[in-house]
């Protein structure tokens, strides 16, 4: 009987196993992956060879965002929404995002306020994101707010390397617009969260 039992669950460990690793090879995960490997190239460029290998920097960057945004469509396409591709887009998002903002920030190159935003954004998201795992065994997708707001995020750090005076007066008015983005992504994020660990939310 016992024996029966370990059995039946070392063959769920097992099929588990096998799915994770079938899955590491779906395509929009490929991409995931790609991007947080980018990650160490483009901080140890941003540090140590900003100006002279901006070309080079934005161009990194550019394939990064453009892959952000074909892994979801790819996902759906081609039916290959994943448990493993739930959890490494956003984790590549936010490596990327956090890595970036945190270089240019210390370089002084984007504000204060901002930088904290994101940083605090992050943190709330992914204590979320952990409490949820950990007592549901679920994993919140990214919504469509949270998507946006870090297309937006990605947008005013590429603008930020590229730094074309031609840009700035967007640039300012850009910060408020990813702010708002940010806001909604939160708000929205913190109804999910509520609901799925059972908690009515006032008006919803």
């Amino acid at each position: 009987m016992f024996y029966l039992i370990y059995f039946k669950c070392n063959q769920k460990g097992i099929t588990s196993n096998f799915a994770m690793n079938k899955e590491l090879f779906y395509i929009p995960n490929l991409l995931s992956i790609a991007r947080m490997v980018l990650v160490l190239p483009l901080s140890y460029l941003l540090i140590f060879h900003f100006e002279e290998q901006k070309g080079l920097i934005i161009t990194i960057m550019s394939v990064m965002y453009v892959t952000d945004l074909l892994d979801g469509y790819i996902a759906r396409k081609f039916n290959q929404v994943s448990e493993l591709g739930k959890k490494i887009d956003p984790l590549a998002d936010k490596v990327t995002v956090v890595a970036v903002t945190i270089i240019l920030f210390f370089k002084g190159l984007i504000p204060v306020f901002f930088f904290l935003v994101i940083i605090l954004r992050d943190i709330l998201i992914l204590a979320f994101g952990i409490y949820i795992e950990k007592t549901r065994n679920i994993t919140l997708m990214s919504n469509v707010w949270g998507k946006a707001a870090v297309l937006g995020i990605g947008i005013i750090l590429l603008l930020t390397v590229i730094n074309f005076e031609y840009f700035n007066a967007f640039l300012n008015i850009f910060y408020y617009i990813v702010l708002i983005l940010i806001t909604l992504s939160l708000i929205f994020y913190y109804i999910r969260f509520k609901k799925t660990i059972g908690e009515k939310i006032y008006g919803c």
